[in-house]
Formats: C-alpha cells, sequence, structure tokens
C-alpha cells in the first residue's frame, strides 16, 4: 500500500511541476545573447565572416548543409560565415542580455557564461575519432573576456581558450556524421573548468563524450572576479598583445540557469502565501 502511494505521489509531483515548467517557460527569457551591441571586425578580418548577428541565439548542432553537411562535435566544428563571426587584432565585440546574468556559486562548478567558438580535436584516425596522444586542436584562440552590468564600464575577467572544449552538438552521432542526431545536448551545461588539454589526450570518440556528459562543450566562464553580483553585457577582444595571427571567432553564448526544484519552489510559494494571509 505504501509503494502505490508513494508512486502516485510522485506521478502528482511531476505532472504539477511538467504544468508550472512549462507556463514558466512560456514566460522566460531564452539563455542565449539577445542583441549586439557594436562590433568592430578588427584589421584583417577574413572575408564572409564579417557578420556579428550569427552571434545571437543558440549554438550550431549542424554545420556546412550548403557544402560538407555534418554535425557538430569536437572533430567537426561549425565553420561557415553564417555560422561564426571573426574578430580579428584591434577588434572587438559586445553583446547583450535581455535577463541579467548572475553570479551564483550553486551553478554547476560555479560556471555562469559559456562562450562558443570553432575549436576543434585533430582526429588521429581518421573517420573513427580518436584524439592524438598529444590532445592536438585546431581553432583553438586565446580571448580576452570583459563583462559590465550597464554596458559602459567593462571588468576584464582574463583571457579564455575560445574553441576549448570543442562544441558537441548531439550525444548520439558519429565524429563526422553527415546527419543531425535526435539525443542533443544541452548547451546550458558546462564542461567541467578543471579538465584541459591533457585530460582529453589519447580518448577515443565514446570517452571524450563521456567527459562531456549531457554539455554541449564550449568554454566555461565564472563570473565571480568581476566582483559584480550580474552582468548584462559580454565583450570579446583578440589578445592583442600576442604576435602573429591573433583572430578570434565566436559562434553563441549560454547563460546558465538557476539550479531549481519545482515542487520545492512551489511549496515554498505557498508556504509564503500561507503566512502573508496570516499576518
Amino acid at each position: 500500500m505504501l509503494k502505490n502511494v508513494v508512486a502516485v505521489r510522485r506521478t502528482m509531483e511531476r505532472s504539477v511541476c511538467a504544468v508550472i515548467l512549462g507556463s514558466v517557460g512560456a514566460l522566460a527569457a531564452d539563455p542565449w545573447a539577445d542583441r549586439v551591441v557594436s562590433y568592430d571586425p578588427g584589421q584583417a578580418q577574413a572575408a564572409g565572416y564579417g557578420n556579428p548577428m550569427v552571434s545571437l541565439g543558440s549554438p550550431e548542432r549542424f554545420t556546412g548543409e550548403s557544402d560538407y553537411p555534418s554535425a557538430v562535435t569536437m572533430f567537426s566544428p561549425p565553420f561557415g560565415g553564417d555560422e561564426i563571426v571573426q574578430i580579428d587584432r584591434g577588434g572587438a565585440l559586445v553583446v547583450a542580455f535581455d535577463e541579467p546574468i548572475v553570479d551564483d556559486p550553486v551553478h554547476p562548478y560555479g560556471v555562469d557564461l559559456i562562450v562558443f567558438g570553432n575549436g576543434g580535436f585533430m582526429d588521429d584516425d581518421f573517420p573513427n575519432g580518436r584524439i592524438s596522444s598529444s590532445g592536438d586542436m585546431f581553432g583553438v584562440d586565446p580571448m580576452r573576456v570583459s563583462v559590465s552590468a550597464d554596458g559602459v564600464y567593462f571588468t576584464s575577467l582574463g583571457i579564455f581558450n575560445e574553441g576549448f572544449v570543442p562544441t558537441q552538438g548531439y550525444r548520439d552521432v558519429g565524429p563526422f556524421s553527415g546527419t543531425p542526431g535526435i539525443d542533443p545536448t544541452d548547451f546550458t551545461v558546462p564542461v567541467d573548468p578543471s579538465l584541459t588539454v591533457a585530460d582529453f589526450a589519447g580518448l577515443e570518440y565514446a570517452q571524450a563524450l563521456a567527459l562531456y556528459g549531457k554539455s554541449g562543450g564550449g568554454t566555461p566562464i565564472d563570473l565571480h572576479s568581476s566582483g559584480l553580483e550580474s552582468i548584462q553585457y559580454v565583450k570579446i577582444e583578440p589578445v592583442n598583445e600576442l604576435p602573429g595571427d591573433v583572430s578570434v571567432e565566436i559562434d553563441a553564448f549560454a547563460t546558465v540557469p538557476e539550479p531549481n526544484s519545482c515542487l520545492g519552489g512551489l511549496l515554498l510559494s505557498l508556504t509564503a502565501l500561507r503566512r502573508t494571509r496570516r499576518s
């Protein structure tokens, strides 16, 4: 009898959460960048990669539709001019979010923001997908990330590797799949930021996917060092003091959602309402 009661209760909880989350989801803002505030392509931007609007919205899951169609994987990153925007020496891209991005240590690994580029692992066993013993990569560029609450005063968070961890669009596709998968990754879940290239070196594709979990990859960023409780503007710049090619390619931005318990949140709300009525 007790087992039946527990089962019924869990079913009711799932039903209530589905209704609540469906209603909230319809009203909630998406986790992607919403507006391009400014864009300076820099000194020697590659032709065809100057549309900053492609950095808005979700990261790419499938690339090269007109030329070399492929699911986006750690070996096959997005490469089209309608998918990534380039920022060359002296340039900068500033995007804005309609909803504040909160610095919250409760976020997975303390990560609040994820930036997606077009880096990838070299396949040491093409087309089977094996990362080389030294973890060789391509398209990974240093970028300076700065943030702001008001769009006027920006604080640098430091230099990050654009393109590491490489974007992974699906969990159920091969390393160079010509068709999309049916099990998409979650672009709002970060990969463990303590992972390095050395952790991926020598891994088979399936082993590397295991390190991603359900994440879609991207460069994980903690806002804590900014000293700001929340931000709404993100600036990306090449590291101009470095020699040679310092261009950066950006696909998209994602915020990490607040952890929540649907039923717990509902009960807290009902408790607060009850206390209000009693007062």
